[in-house]
């Protein structure tokens, strides 16, 4: 994989100086986040995506077991076995903008959940309109490079059917925000607050 072949590279770049490890730790970001052409092809989108959004610290669920989150990197079907992504978890993950090229081809993911992504840049949410035909939930909460303008994208996902944002502190004006995506989005059901919301365990 072309991950592992910046290993070294990558190495060799976190002995050096500490003043120069924020640097460096995007370095690594950016590496985990770039689409691997040549794996695309051998192994297809959906298990790429799988692939990438686990190595960034998330989970999947597949549409033939969706009750399953699968974090665990070695834990996913074999490469023999085709399998189609149903939700994209990327809570507490290291998902970049450019990342999101992975759900380039992922036909069938309904739900993507964007909790505490702090790598996830202001224009971040662009990359999801490859998958606007099917998806139709969504979470971004706890991003905080994301302001205003970063979430007026979400209008142009006319499937979108529940939209749940908060705790988006640098979100100047929640209230204009979540009235323009009503207008945009009038058969989605949206709950807007820049503030932080306690939310029930799944049981």
């Amino acid at each position: 994989m072309l991950l592992l072949s910046k290993l070294p590279r990558i190495t060799q770049l976190l002995t050096k100086d500490p003043i120069d490890q924020r640097g460096i730790w995007g370095y690594v970001a950016v590496a985990f986040n770039q689409v691997d052409a040549d794996r695309l092809a051998k192994v297809g989108a959906n298990r790429l995506c799988a692939e990438w959004i686990i190595k960034n610290g998330g989970g999947v669920r597949l549409v033939d077991s969706p009750s399953r989150l699968w974090k665990d990197y070695n834990s996913l079907p074999g490469e023999n076995t085709q399998f189609c992504l149903k939700v994209v978890d990327a809570s507490n993950s290291s998902i970049m903008k450019i990342g999101l090229e992975h759900l380039k081809g992922c036909n069938n993911i309904d739900t993507v959940i964007f909790h505490n992504c702090k790598h996830l840049e202001n224009d971040g949410l662009e990359g999801l309109h490859h998958i606007s035909n099917s998806l139709e939930r969504l979470q971004v909460s706890g991003c905080y490079n994301i302001t205003d303008s970063g979430l007026a994208v979400i209008g142009e996902l006319k499937n979108l059917r529940q939209l749940l944002i908060f705790d988006m502190i640098f979100v100047k004006n929640m209230e204009a925000v979540a009235a323009k995506l009503k207008k945009d989005l009038p058969s989605c059901d949206i709950k807007a607050t820049k503030l932080g919301v306690t939310l029930k365990p799944k049981k």
